[in-house]
């Protein structure tokens, strides 16, 4: 290190040290010590030939070969040798490029480069000094220097904004060279270490920033004249204007109504909502430091609400919006999603056949079923059993029920479980009576007004090969009279509600030997 003594000097773009004076621009202070002279000077620090005697007249020494020690030796920092450094791609999500060609995790990106972010993409570079800049979606921004000085401590940061929003936190600039500005068409933004936020609305002709740590310095684009913003303040300023005095961020909204963990893909994230907010900015990332975001949204409503995230353990951050566009303080709550297998979908909701959609990833399912009671706990269930079917007919006595269906992956591996639907098993029909007239049989059997019945007449017990299949509106049928042998009889009843009954117990159904009629057992004690 150098027997130096430094102090920075404050600067119209907007950078500013405790105890500095004020000058046109930034400048680095050396303190000459024994055998130093400007021309040595030049050559340890200064990037072209022949500035010392820019150095000589500018400080007033009268001998460039002789400098006494302790004397303070002002040197622009434009003048010094700059080394070029490089940022490095952290995290990135959706479509991001770099001078129009697609961008890749741990891509190195110099200065020059210009970085586009399309709908719901995020990139994050990490600079050389542990600085931390994410270009948020539809973004367009330029690298315009990274550097550091010879000699001098520091990183010289320099971004721009052309529209969009970048969020940055910056490390302490140590360092009489450091500065860290973000530019935009209409204001520049200067920080020697904090965390803010820069946006740039291109068509309103409008920047703006906010604070949440530390303090920044925004000047118009035109004038060098800064605004202080300390933390826990925002502003706009518009193209042409001067910069508005700062307003209060709005507080952050309360996330403590929030479950721990989520089981639909279907992401719902319901939050208290902030006095004076017209909107609400939710971001969903896989690290605290929010440097991979994967989820960014703007609800008018206070609830966020996601879809396709993988299941996995997640930060959530949310901030109020007020009526000025400003972003206001955050919030942040942990949460886990496990959603997947996801359960089936239920239909016929309400009938006693029971019935779903097969559902991804699912190799089986698992039926439970309670008694409808006000609060349908799931404690000690009547019915909980596993399924390889579509459908399923609980055996139960006619009531009101409430059922769920989870997903069993191959493994064995459960799912979340569905949402609750209603049963209702209906009083199964009573057994039907036949008789034979004129070479036709007919059915009957007690039913009510407003009653619609499906009759089925099968060959064979498990009603795979149908004589009859019928859906009436009176408690009896007529059929023609089969040949002689043997055959097998059921019903359901549907109320005017539209809730079905389960099937009846079969009835066999058999020619009398050698003569001309028909016997109809009484109904099989179980339904298959």
């Amino acid at each position: 290190m150098f027997c130096h003594s430094i102090r920075s000097l404050f600067v119209a773009t907007g950078l500013f040290a405790a105890g500095c004076a004020i000058a046109t621009e930034q400048e680095v202070v050396y303190t000459a010590r024994t055998g130093d002279t400007l021309i040595a000077l030049e050559k340890r620090f200064l990037a072209n030939p022949y500035v010392w005697k820019n150095l000589k007249t500018r400080n007033r020494i009268v001998d460039p070969m002789r400098i006494p020690v302790g004397t303070p030796v002002r040197i622009p920092v434009g003048w010094l040798r700059a080394e070029p450094l490089t940022a490095r791609v952290v995290a990135m999500q959706g479509d991001v490029s770099m001078d129009g060609r697609a961008l890749k995790l741990d891509s190195k990106v110099p200065a020059g480069t210009l970085l586009r972010t399309g709908a719901g993409a995020f990139v994050t570079l990490q600079m050389p000094d542990e600085s931390r800049l994410t270009v948020q979606p539809q973004s367009a921004a330029r690298l315009e220097k990274l550097q550091s000085v010879i000699g001098f401590g520091g990183q010289q940061t320099e971004v721009f904004l052309e529209h969009g929003r970048v969020e940055t936190t910056v490390t302490s600039q140590r360092g009489p060279a450091a500065r860290y500005r973000i530019r935009t068409p209409t204001a520049t933004v200067g920080v020697r270490g904090t965390e803010f936020r820069v946006g740039s609305d291109i068509v309103a002709q409008s920047s703006q920033a906010e604070v949440t740590g530390g303090e920044v310095r925004m000047s118009p684009a035109d004038a060098a004249t800064p605004t202080a913003l300390p933390a826990g303040y925002g502003v706009v300023a518009k193209a042409g204007a001067p910069i508005p005095p700062p307003r209060p961020l709005l507080p952050a909204p309360s996330l403590n109504g929030l479950p721990e963990r989520f089981e639909r893909v279907a992401l719902r994230l319901p939050f208290a909502p902030v006095p004076a907010a017209v909107a609400y900015r939710a971001q969903v990332a896989r690290d605290q430091a929010f440097t991979d975001v994967l989820e960014d949204g703007v609800f008018n409503t206070p609830e966020a609400r996601f879809t396709g995230l993988p299941d996995g353990a997640y930060r959530l951050r949310v901030r109020a919006i007020d009526d000025a566009g400003l972003e206001g303080l955050d919030a942040e709550r942990t949460f886990v999603l496990q959603a997947r297998p996801e359960p089936p979908v239920a239909l016929d909701i309400g009938r006693a056949t029971l019935a779903w959609r097969r559902a991804d990833e699912a190799a089986s399912y698992r039926l439970q079923i309670v008694p409808q009671t006000p609060d349908a706990s799931f404690a000690a269930p009547l019915a909980d059993r596993r399924s390889d079917a579509l459908t399923a007919s609980p055996d139960l006595p006619p009531g009101d029920y409430r059922w769920r269906i989870a997903s069993l992956r191959a493994t064995g591996e459960q799912g979340p479980w569905s949402d609750t639907y209603p049963l209702v098993v209906r009083r199964t029909p009573g057994a039907a009576s036949v008789t034979n007239y004129n070479r036709r049989l007919i059915f009957v059997w007690a039913g009510s007004a407003g009653q619609i019945y499906d009759v089925q007449l099968a060959r064979d017990a498990a009603f795979a090969d149908l004589l009859v299949d019928q859906r009436i509106g009176e408690a009896a049928l007529t059929v023609p009279e089969p040949t002689r042998g043997t055959y097998y009889f059921r019903l359901r009843s549907t109320d005017p509600d539209g809730g079905s009954s389960p099937w009846s117990g079969v009835q066999t159904l058999r020619s009398v030997f050698l003569l001309p009629a028909w016997s109809l057992s009484a109904p099989a004690t179980a339904s298959p």
